[in-house]
């Protein structure tokens, strides 16, 4: 593994709090459009049930 293609996980805030991960390196474009899609269709399905109940 070359240093110029390597990615890196760090855990920030382990003990003391909310954990996040931050996640060093270059994700695919095809996992980043996925990721926007199913955000697109959880947002419109909770603004569809919104209207429907009431």
């Amino acid at each position: 593994m070359s240093t110029n293609n390597s990615d890196s996980i760090t855990i920030i805030g382990g003990a003391d709090g909310p954990t996040s991960i931050f996640i060093s390196g270059s994700l695919p474009l095809t996992i980043i459009k996925v990721i926007l899609m199913l955000l697109i269709v959880g947002v419109l399905y909770i603004i569809i049930n919104k209207k429907s109940r009431k």
